[in-house]
């Protein structure tokens, strides 16, 4: 079986994320796999996680697909938001070949499936159809990587800040990081306590972005910042090692300040000025977890 995920989006499968409407999952998918897979528990969502995916455009894009897996699945009010991972190791396939897959592939024109977003499981042996068609020379698929997942905790100090968190947000997501932004994922009406609890709570790591307004809110347990802090600083309690939550400091005076909490922690400077390209590629190389290298240890000199 394989999961085939069909978006009408321009480039949505270069982001490590997407989502789709409830009620579009298990389309075009016949009734007793729907019977299998409609409820969602944890051994159905392993499952899915489990089996290679198609990840596929609408036919009037006209962009290549890709093959890989579903590395996060998580149930939202109205719609799921999956993480995804594309294989390396299989090229693009373009929409024209695609095209001579669909039946193979159990993908119904008729029905103009092909022309429709959803989330589909097929009972077809993917890498059986992709190895038949030469696209792959493969006998498994491996699992692949889950993006590391980042939840931003900041202040709405102005409209500039604002604009300069998601831009940082972006920056982080087209390297490779599942970036979480209330400007992004909060619904009209979502309870914004229950997002900052869960956020925080899924996340692997939570940049703190530490302007002078930030750390005045945090010390003085003010509005959203101060709510937020006090979470944080619950976790900081239960796990003193703990390396989840990073300061990014954004300020112009100094020496910088941090909040109380976080003022033993390494931190990483994005205020403006020459270091923050610097800066940026350090925060980035720790998020994705890939270590400084340390040169060998040479022999003694005086043996």
């Amino acid at each position: 079986m394989y999961n085939l995920l069909m978006t009408a989006g321009e480039d949505d499968w270069d982001s490590p994320t997407w989502s789709l409407s409830t009620g579009r999952y298990l389309e075009h998918t016949v009734q007793i796999l729907r019977n299998r897979f409609e409820i969602l528990s944890p051994d159905t969502l392993q499952q899915l996680k489990q089996m290679p995916a198609l990840f596929a455009y609408e036919d009037f894009r006209d962009q290549p697909a890709t093959v890989g897996r579903i590395t996060e699945i998580q149930q939202l009010q109205h719609e799921l938001r999956i993480t995804l991972a594309i294989d390396p190791a299989v090229t693009p396939i373009p929409q024209a070949v695609l095209r001579t897959l669909y039946q193979d592939l159990d993908i119904n024109t008729r029905n103009l499936e092909h022309c429709r977003t959803h989330w589909a499981v097929k009972d077809i042996d993917l890498v059986g159809v992709l190895v038949r068609a030469n696209l792959i020379n493969l006998p498994l698929l491996p699992p692949q990587p889950r993006p590391p997942k980042v939840f931003i905790s900041y202040s709405w100090d102005s409209p500039e800040h604002r604009q300069w968190v998601a831009l940082l947000a972006g920056t982080l997501r087209s390297n490779g990081i599942d970036a979480t932004l209330d400007q992004w994922h909060v619904r009209g009406g979502e309870d914004l306590a229950g997002f900052m609890e869960r956020s925080i709570r899924e996340a692997d790591r939570v940049l703190v972005i530490c302007t002078e307004a930030y750390v005045e809110r945090a010390i003085g347990r003010q509005g959203g910042v101060g709510y937020e802090h006090t979470m944080v600083t619950g976790e900081l309690m239960r796990n003193v090692g703990t390396a989840k939550f990073i300061p990014v400091v954004r300020q112009t005076s100094r020496p910088a300040t941090l909040p109380t909490e976080l003022n033993t922690r390494l931190y990483f400077d994005l205020s403006p000025g020459a270091e923050y390209p610097t800066q940026l590629q350090a925060l980035i190389r720790d998020l994705h977890n890939v270590q400084t290298p340390i040169p060998p240890l040479g022999p003694n000199p005086f043996q």
